[in-house]
């Protein structure tokens, strides 16, 4: 049996040295507790993704766990993308092809095929604003699925919530939410497309909340490298490496601080489409001024 989570955040961007440390020495003794082997470096591209592979693949060089490298790109759609790649020169080259914004869900394939990456759709139908079931339309979302090679049929950032929820009595209000929440967990059947490999990712961006990774009993063949194995869009089964706590009051602190990150995250993606909104019509004042200059 092998395992793998394609989806994991160091969350280690802008961090003090020594706070760095210890999350990172941290997110060390659970790899080694949990004897994950395989664990895709996903950070998003608007936080130093090649640092975090770097720092990564530094804590898991003498334990069984290899380090994929990867990214979470969001398109000009604002819809959540993953790319994995086979090494850190591909994944460093690719970082400087295609930037936060500055393309179209509907180049994933084009992309994917430049770069030499595989693509994920993570949380098709989760709770933000990145996901891609909940911002296109039916026909793009099936688009979307037909140009990639996996879809995240659980998405294990959601357990937490849906932990807290069960345990309250206002659970039962939310009824949107707990559609989204349920088909998070576990995406029906209907939004997994034609013949994609199944993603199940821990999306963790703190230690110790890796609950559910995927599993299979595949085998790789004989200098077969991880990509090419992934390449066979493997469908994953649930692996429990911990369980969520089922204290409320941990729950409900996970989810603020989760809060708090999902809000600084969306400031600073906030901030960069401005940026970019606000270069592309500098650009085309210049394009114009020189047309008519000549």
């Amino acid at each position: 049996m092998l395992t793998f989570d394609l989806h994991f955040h160091a969350n280690i961007h802008r961090m003090p040295a020594r706070i760095k440390h210890l999350r990172l020495q941290k997110i060390q003794w659970y790899l080694k507790r949990f004897e994950l082997d395989f664990l895709a470096s996903t950070e998003h591209s608007y936080k130093k993704p090649l640092e975090a592979y770097q720092r990564l693949a530094e804590v898991a060089a003498d334990l069984r766990t290899e380090i994929i490298p990867g990214v979470e790109s969001v398109s000009s759609e604002g819809i959540d993308i993953i790319y994995l790649f086979s090494n850190e020169d591909h994944l460093r080259w690719a970082l400087g092809q295609f930037r936060t914004f500055e393309w179209s869900a509907r180049d994933v394939a084009t992309i994917a095929a430049d770069t030499g990456a595989l693509t994920v759709v993570p949380h098709p139908f989760h709770l933000g604003r990145t996901s891609a079931g909940n911002v296109l339309s039916r026909s793009g979302y099936d688009d979307l699925l037909s140009m990639s090679d996996y879809v995240e049929i659980h998405n294990g950032s959601a357990l937490t919530m849906d932990s807290r929820l069960a345990a309250s009595r206002a659970g039962q209000l939310f009824g949107k939410t707990r559609h989204r929440l349920d088909r998070t967990l576990d995406l029906p059947m209907e939004d997994r497309g034609e013949g994609l490999g199944w993603a199940i990712s821990s999306d963790a961006h703190y230690p110790g909340e890796q609950f559910i990774v995927g599993q299979t009993d595949r085998v790789m063949r004989p200098g077969e490298s991880v990509l090419e194995f992934l390449g066979r869009r493997v469908r994953f089964t649930p692996h429990v490496l911990t369980q969520p706590s089922t204290d409320t009051s941990v729950n409900s602190l996970r989810l603020l601080r989760s809060l708090q990150g999902v809000l600084k995250e969306g400031l600073v993606k906030r901030c960069l489409k401005t940026s970019e909104r606000t270069r592309s019509a500098l650009a085309m004042g210049i394009s114009s001024v020189v047309f008519h200059t000549f």
